[in-house]
């Protein structure tokens, strides 16, 4: 059996918590790999991924090893962690388990985000949370939007938002998107403070791919996942759809969707 560790190179705590589950599970003769960084990519054969830190460390780790198809455990050593299944302070209790592959799968949408220079692929990127297109000025952005090969509307303001369910609480959220069930195969677009009123959230069936296209777009940016960012081409064009594979997230705890967002939305409030 061979794991990969992923830490936030930013938090010493992780690289430290690696460094010793890494010699617990050699005692117990498993190849184990270390990544800390946030560039760099384990290009090894591993069969599952244990990831410390916080979302924004499993976000980074469910992109770059999507198509690996392996299980994921989220270790909460971060101050959000929404995506994590159990606390540091728990890891080496469930260890155990976890190498036994005694756990539950749950599968989380993600989304494959391919940008093109004209008909030139120029990056193709995957993504846990949203894709944002927003203006970096106070100058409207504008583009046209296609839904499943048929134009659907011209959006004018500061952006658009495409989110997972799973993004659907992020950024999608903070500018007036739905909360939606981790569960479903659906995309979020939300506009960024539309210039028209009638251009109100979206919830589109992931089987369907979306096209954005630029009318003017000229001071605008390319967000994944808050983490890779692009300055928009005025000859980009970008396609959104379900990711072929989805993130394996492990579950050696029970949790209830529904109730974990009721209390994080109450803790934002007081």
């Amino acid at each position: 059996m061979k794991i990969l560790l992923v830490n936030n190179k930013r938090i010493k705590n992780t690289l430290l918590m690696a460094e010793k589950i890494s010699g617990q599970l050699k005692a117990q003769g498993i190849e184990v790999f270390i990544d800390s960084s946030a560039i760099e990519v384990c290009h090894e054969a591993f069969n599952a991924i244990i990831v410390l830190g916080g979302d924004g460390t499993m976000i980074r780790a469910a992109r770059q090893y999507l198509e690996h198809n392996v299980p994921v455990l989220g270790v909460k050593m971060g101050t959000v962690g929404f995506l994590s299944n159990i606390n540091a302070d728990e890891l080496e209790a469930y260890l155990d388990r976890f190498v036994r592959s005694d756990y539950g799968i749950e599968e989380r949408m993600m989304l494959e985000v391919r940008i093109f220079r004209g008909e030139d692929l120029i990056q193709s990127v995957f993504s846990l949370n949203e894709i944002s297109i927003k203006s970096k000025s106070s100058r409207m952005i504008s583009m046209d939007i296609n839904i499943d090969g048929k134009e659907h509307a011209l959006y004018r303001g500061d952006g658009i938002i495409i989110a997972t369910p799973t993004g659907s609480t992020a950024y999608s959220l903070s500018s007036g998107g739905p909360i939606t069930d981790p569960e479903l195969e659906v995309f979020v677009m939300t506009p960024i403070t539309s210039y028209l009123l009638s251009k109100r959230p979206m919830v589109i069936n992931a089987h369907k791919d979306i096209k954005l296209f630029p009318v003017r777009c000229e001071e605008a940016v390319i967000s994944i996942d808050g983490q890779v960012k692009i300055d928009w081409d005025e000859n980009f064009t970008i396609e959104v759809k379900m990711a072929k594979h989805k993130l394996k997230m492990v579950r050696l705890k029970e949790q209830h969707f529904f109730q974990a967002i009721e209390k994080r939305l109450q803790r934002h409030q007081q």
